[in-house]
């Protein structure tokens, strides 16, 4: 007998990971406060036509312990339930009796009383089956129901089931039952059938099985089977096409530090053991999301890059359920994270290290007598000593205003810092009112003034810092009148070159041939330029 018929629960006792839906079936036999159906669903493999049976022979039950909530399994009731031999447990297959015509021959049998039991049971498995005439039929029935008569229904799909068929029932979402559970379950199975395991086989069961009870011992079974009655992982990884537990985790550390070579050689090993990709997804995304997670819960901002490479695998899941070549989506996603370290991987380290910072590095000040020479920022001296030496002869009044932050300068100096993200996005659209003494005085709309926050602003300040300027303070005033920000700077350059752009293509030699070959005349206005800059 297989593993799951044999060791299927025969009590309530024995249900594992739905103990809400337990405990109301006890409530409501202890309270005999009966519906006119109940609709039980979930995932395959989680207990919906178990609860179901245990449900029919609880009610049936010639010695049932309403204290306890457990059936005698002894009585004649219980023994002809649990040998699907009892004549008021009706088992209907939705799934190959639709039509409405075997519907209201079943309904004809209802108004009889049961002939064995307390109550007449139908069991409807996979419901949302049923056409529309079925349920129409079924609708006035489980409206007004005879009171030796209970509805069970049980479905993978409810969102397929009418709501006025619905709003009759009490619902029951059964839900997945936890890893640990199954486990437990398995090792008590497998203690019963005298099978040795060692714990990695165990857990290779346990994430096949993905929630299903049902699928963890169908699972064993085939196991068992093929190792012999002596489980071990890498059997069970061979058998089913799945690598050990750790693979992942060396796949990740080579896409960590932009190993690409050994990236590669991994992904071949996995073309030459042909496996699961679609547990290779799976683990993936389940790797990510606890990376994620971990940061999450210790403050740390840096996990941009990881949420960039969650997407890149959950998008290849769905290509690769589209176009059928999982292997192909599963090896592009692995490329498309090293392509983002190998171009980002800098950048990524800076702004880590940037939030990490609290206080910005101190600048020693230069002394009072000191020429204003002294405070000149590497970055802005090097750039300037470049153009000189390509160009001697020009103006240096440009770096000589950059040495003091000023109103007037400010867009030129925005364009020298190394803000990021929010930060960036917010000061760009700021004008500098004033600068007294240490303090910068910016103003700007209140959709941008209004969201900056202090770690904004010493992003800010560390910035200007590492620019060779002062420490300053930072005062932020809403208004309207702000118009010389470096965002409207950047708009205006980007439709000037727009402008150009779309006179080159009027000029160009296609558009004269057209002109002059067909009479065509394309103007500016007929022109559309798509600017992904945006």
């Amino acid at each position: 007998m297989a593993l799951a018929n044999k060791y299927r629960p025969k009590s309530f006792s024995e249900v594992i990971g739905q103990d809400n839906a337990v405990i109301a079936l006890r409530n409501i036999i202890k309270n005999q406060n009966f519906h006119n159906g109940y609709i039980f669903s979930g995932t395959r493999g989680v207990g919906k036509t178990t609860l179901g049976r245990l449900f029919a022979k609880a009610l049936n039950c010639s010695n049932y312990d309403l204290e306890k909530g457990e059936t005698c399994n002894v009585c004649a009731n219980c023994e002809a339930i649990q040998n699907n031999s009892h004549l008021d447990l009706i088992e209907i297959d939705a799934a190959s009796r639709t039509g409405v015509d075997d519907m209201r021959e079943l309904l004809d049998s209802v108004q009889y009383r049961p002939s064995q039991g307390k109550y007449k049971v139908y069991l409807i498995d996979e419901v949302h089956m049923l056409s529309m005439q079925s349920f129409n039929a079924l609708l006035k029935t489980l409206e007004e129901p005879p009171n030796h008569v209970i509805f069970i229904m049980a479905t993978t799909e409810t969102h397929k089931i009418p709501k006025t068929i619905i709003s009759r029932c009490l619902q029951f979402n059964l839900k997945l039952v936890s890893d640990e559970l199954i486990k437990e379950n398995i090792k008590k199975v497998f203690k019963e059938e005298n099978v040795k395991s060692d714990e990695k086989s165990l857990d290779l069961l346990v994430e096949l099985a993905k929630g299903s009870v049902r699928d963890s011992l169908t699972l064993s079974d085939q196991a068992i089977s093929h190792c012999d009655g002596n489980l071990d992982e890498e059997s069970i990884s061979k058998l089913h096409g799945v690598l050990d537990l750790s693979s992942t985790t060396k796949l990740f550390d080579s896409i960590f530090k932009n190993e690409a070579d050994k990236v590669v050689e991994e992904l071949k090993r996995y073309q030459s053991l042909d496996v699961n990709y679609e547990i290779l997804f799976d683990r993936a995304l389940s790797f990510l999301h606890q990376k994620i997670m971990e940061m999450a819960l210790s403050h740390e901002t840096s996990s941009q890059s990881l949420n960039l490479y969650y997407q890149f695998f959950s998008n290849g899941l769905v290509d690769a359920k589209q176009t059928g070549k999982t292997r192909d989506c599963f090896d592009i996603a692995v490329l498309r994270c090293l392509t983002f370290i190998n171009s980002d991987s800098t950048e990524v380290k800076k702004k880590s290290k940037l939030v990490e910072k609290i206080k910005p590095t101190p600048v020693e000040k230069p002394a009072k007598t000191e020429e204003p020479k002294a405070i000149e920022e590497p970055l802005i001296q090097k750039q300037e000593e470049d153009k000189e030496i390509l160009n001697p002869k020009k103006d240096t009044n440009k770096t000589e205003n950059l040495k003091n932050l000023t109103p007037t300068n400010w867009l030129n100096v925005f364009d020298l810092l190394d803000l990021t993200g929010p930060s960036r996005a917010f000061f760009s659209n700021l004008q500098i009112e004033k600068v007294e003494e240490n303090t910068i005085f910016f103003k700007g709309a209140d959709m941008f003034a209004d969201r900056i926050n202090k770690e904004n602003i010493q992003s800010l300040i560390d910035s200007l810092v590492r620019l060779g300027y002062e420490e300053y303070h930072v005062e932020i005033e809403s208004s309207d009148s702000a118009k010389n920000t470096p965002s409207s700077k950047w708009a205006k350059k980007r439709a000037e070159e727009i402008k150009i752009f779309k006179e080159e293509i009027i000029s160009s030699d296609l558009l004269v041939k057209l002109k002059n070959d067909f009479g065509e005349n394309i103007d500016a206005s007929k022109i559309t330029v798509i600017d992904h800059e945006e």
